[in-house]
């Protein structure tokens, strides 16, 4: 009696070994938020804009009839039907109008960026005389923002870096804010301190920070308490469903190997036993990415209210619109 006893821990130890082996290698990475801004419609529709009216001459064209239903479109939000427009005066625009085809190129590319498509953006941008304009151009400012982001949001960061050099030698301040997005849209809060405290808004950013701080929940304390009891993980973070059926789960395969056990079936018993330990295994991990999931939820509300509050976000630097 006392050897089977033996001969089912032995087994039940190498099980248990393995289903930790497994589970541990799940993952332990942090994800990413994802911090995604449409500004109103009036946002911009009420910035002028930085190009030349047309002239009576002009006007009587076809291009730029399509120019005009173009922003029509474009500041009613109605981006795919702006940038058709957009494409079919271009098409008709004579080659001499050099001015002009800078513009509907430009106003194509604000209508990508809008429609948040970084990578059209960058391709306009580097297909077309656009590459070529300097401080000169009526939205030169606007541009280097629009271009800034879009080449972050592709992770062409010495592009980006470029741009942001540019920047700088027009506005410091700027430079700063922009960075400072960037940071905290990556949640690098420790790295974005310095700035934080040179901001004009020090103490109102550093107080939104403290909250998210306050309420983040610590994934090594999720995964503790369900180690010690399943599903107290889950109900920590809030997920009070989710921690009843890990409970739940995790007792009745716990009751069903010891009945096996007690009743003389060791194999079902060892059966049942790994397939217990996979899941409480798992529910470690679970509680611990399900707090990482949590803090991501609350850092991108948090962030976000940082962002337009403070007026961080690229578009809301803009100072003029189509």
């Amino acid at each position: 009696m006392i050897k089977k006893i033996c001969k089912y821990a032995i087994h039940l130890a190498l099980t248990a070994q393995l289903a930790l082996t497994s589970s541990c290698q799940m993952t332990n990475c942090e994800m990413d938020p994802i911090i995604v801004y449409t500004p109103p419609s009036h946002q911009l529709t009420d910035l002028p804009s930085p190009f030349q009216r047309l002239s009576h001459e002009e006007e009587k064209s076809e291009w730029s009839k399509e120019l005009i239903i173009g922003e029509v479109f474009a500041k009613e939000w109605d981006l795919y039907r702006a940038i058709t427009a957009y494409k079919r005066a271009l098409i008709l625009i004579p080659e001499e109008l050099v001015e002009r085809k800078l513009q509907l190129h430009y106003d194509l590319l604000l209508c990508y960026y809008l429609g948040h498509k970084y990578q059209e953006v960058v391709n306009i941008f580097e297909s077309t005389d656009l590459l070529q304009v300097n401080y000169l151009f009526p939205a030169f400012n606007n541009l280097l923002l629009i271009l800034y982001e879009s080449y972050q949001q592709l992770n062409q960061e010495e592009k980006a870096e470029c741009i942001h050099k540019m920047i700088q030698k027009c506005s410091n301040e700027t430079a700063k804010d922009l960075t400072l997005f960037s940071l905290l849209k990556k949640k690098q809060i420790d790295e974005a301190q310095s700035l934080i405290h040179q901001h004009r808004d020090f103490k109102n950013i550093q107080s939104s920070l403290n909250t998210y701080s306050t309420y983040a929940k610590s994934p090594k304390r999720a995964r503790f308490l369900n180690a010690v009891l399943p599903g107290a993980g889950y109900y920590y973070v809030g997920q009070k469903k989710s921690a009843l059926t890990s409970f739940m789960i995790n007792a009745l395969f716990t009751y069903a190997a010891y009945q096996f056990f007690q009743r003389g079936y060791p194999a079902a018993g060892i059966i049942t036993a790994s397939m217990e330990m996979g899941w409480y295994y798992g529910g470690i991990n679970g509680a611990g990415q399900e707090a990482q999931e949590f803090n991501n939820r609350l850092y991108e509300g948090v962030c976000k209210k940082i962002l337009i509050d403070h007026r961080l976000f690229p578009v809301l630097m803009f100072q003029t619109s189509f």
